[in-house]
């Protein structure tokens, strides 16, 4: 009987409900930016992997098939044909080449819902070749900080992928 009295004091316990924030057309601020850019998507997304491809100051021949792979499999990306694609590098090697703020240019220019994905992108191309070196390391911390993924995010993603590339 006394178990009855115990879990009586817990029948009607407080509810903890999340308050919801009320609707505010401001949050497309951040998905509509009025800063214009010459940089388009692609551009912009091609930079980012094919940065992390040359993070450590080489390109090995995984990172150049995860590349090659990458330019089928991603939407953004597969639409355009071979010319279009020698294009689009030679912009983006100039832009690295002539523009202090390449990294926060093509970083400002991906859309907020596209900045995780194109974290993870990076992250599987520099583990691509088994291997993870201090220069990538330090490309994917700046990565981190230009798109703002949470490191919540960021430690789940390493988590998956560092498995994934190891075996």
């Amino acid at each position: 009987m006394s178990e009855l009295i115990e879990g009586a004091g817990e029948l009607f316990a407080p509810v903890i409900t999340e308050k919801k924030q009320p609707f505010s057309l401001k949050e497309l601020v951040s998905e509509f930016p009025n800063n214009q850019s010459d940089w388009s998507i692609p551009e912009a997304f091609f930079c980012l992997v094919l940065s992390a491809a040359l993070a450590d100051g080489k390109m090995a021949q995984q990172e150049t098939e995860e590349l090659r792979a990458l330019s089928h499999r991603s939407r953004i990306l597969r639409n355009l044909d071979p010319n279009e694609l020698a294009a689009l590098n030679r912009t983006v090697v100039k832009r690295r080449t002539d523009r202090p703020e390449w990294l926060s240019e093509a970083s400002r220019a991906l859309p907020h819902d596209m900045h995780l994905s194109a974290f993870v992108h990076c992250l599987d191309i520099c583990l691509a070749d088994g291997a993870m070196v201090a220069a990538e390391a330090d490309f994917l911390e700046s990565l981190l900080e230009q798109l703002a993924v949470s490191e919540d995010d960021a430690r789940q993603a390493t988590r998956i992928l560092s498995i994934k590339n190891r075996y």
